[in-house]
């Protein structure tokens, strides 16, 4: 098994009014940890603020005002989420608020690392996490849009250039999509394209080669993962382009494509290709999944690109991630339990969630740390 700096890990989280908790001070232990409970007793709610603090945002809100209790925001209270990270013999303090001042409908959202102002791009990395979710089944059934999030949560993680290009990106996109519709509106000419396109390009260029790179990696991990988990079928990802290029992409091939959908981009009044328009071809035995996999099949396959985010992250951060299960074991059947929580405790800090203890192997129930959850309320107790 490999062999960790053992001072890399979440050892602490703080909820105010976040969600079912009213209040949480919880120390949090390296190794693995099972929280267990019934359903709707918040243990999800746990690992979404984890995981939060990882990626600046929740995984499952489609506004923040959801992450508030509902007398803390209709009171105009706020809710906290921290914790404290150990990595390479410091201690990072993350904390989020979310302030409801405002209005019951008005969130503020602040940030701050070490007390330190930030924005919520630049606190990811502090905190390396994958999270395992019962919906990791979209990966394979979701939009293209869920394929490329996963992509996008995984990168802004591995640091570098990504979080920023992608943000550039996307405001670049806004204003040449708004410019196209003028265009075929006639309220604006086509000269005014050239600068937009040349930013699109740069941008854009970016943002594809990192995810190219990336997928380079990830296809043989995820690859591999399958195979151990269905030895019977052949899993198959890459990554489909709508921007066609050579060795690698380039400023140069991005512009050429653009050159040629120009007449439709002025009809359609949008950008027609592009990292927003990309996405990941999922095959099984050399045929696309979302087609003709069953939900079992989908499971694996999701939870093999899981697997390889953690081992890739693992790779070019130096230290593993934390990883987060929540509610996954359900729907495996005994051996796959094994080999999904084999491959999770190869990390440092592991939390899973269940509903029922015996849906975890007895080999790795046994001097796991277990947390008694209940009704916004979250103990330690001794097996």
């Amino acid at each position: 098994m490999p062999r960790y700096n053992a001072d890399v890990h979440l050892t602490r989280l703080e909820l105010a009014n976040f969600r079912s908790y009213l209040e949480l001070n919880i120390s949090l232990r390296t190794g693995l940890t099972i929280a267990y409970g019934a359903n709707g007793a918040g243990k999800s709610n746990l690992l979404e603020a984890a995981y939060l603090l990882a990626i600046g945002k929740s995984y499952r809100a489609s506004i923040e005002r959801e992450l508030v209790r509902w007398d803390a925001a209709a009171t105009g209270s706020y809710a906290i989420i921290a914790g404290h990270v150990i990595r390479e013999d410091a201690e990072i303090e993350l904390r989020v608020g979310l302030d409801c001042a405002g209005g019951i409908n008005t969130v503020a959202k602040r940030i701050r690392v070490n007390g330190v102002a930030k924005r919520a791009a630049d606190m990811v990395g502090a905190l390396g996490a994958v999270l395992f979710t019962a919906e990791d089944i979209d990966l394979v059934f979701g939009s293209p849009q869920a394929r490329r999030r996963y992509l996008d949560i995984m990168l802004a993680q591995l640091g570098g250039q990504y979080v920023h290009a992608l943000q550039r990106y996307q405001r670049v996109l806004t204003q040449r999509n708004a410019l196209l519709r003028a265009i075929r509106e006639g309220r604006a000419g086509d000269d005014e394209l050239a600068y937009w396109d040349a930013s699109l390009c740069a941008e854009g260029a970016v943002v594809l080669g990192e995810r190219y790179d990336t997928m380079q990696r990830l296809a043989p991990l995820a690859i591999e993962a399958f195979d151990r988990l269905e030895a019977t079928d052949k899993l198959g990802v890459t990554y489909a382009a709508t921007v066609p290029f050579d060795a690698r992409p380039t400023r140069e091939s991005f512009a050429a494509a653009l050159e040629r959908v120009r007449g439709s981009e002025r009809a359609a009044g949008m950008t027609l290709i592009g990292p927003h328009r990309d996405d990941l071809k999922i095959t099984m035995n050399g045929v696309e999944m979302a087609k003709h996999a069953s939900r079992g099949q989908a499971r694996l396959a999701a939870l093999g690109l899981r697997v390889a985010e953690a081992r890739l992250i693992e790779e070019r951060r130096g230290d593993p991630p934390v990883v987060l299960l929540d509610d996954v074991l359900s729907e495996l059947d005994d051996r796959r339990r094994g080999l999904v929580l084999e491959e999770a405790v190869r990390n440092h800090q592991t939390i899973v969630t269940t509903a029922e203890l015996g849906q975890v192997p007895t080999r790795f129930l046994e001097g796991a740390h277990r947390l008694r959850v209940q009704e916004g309320s979250v103990a330690y107790e001794t097996a």
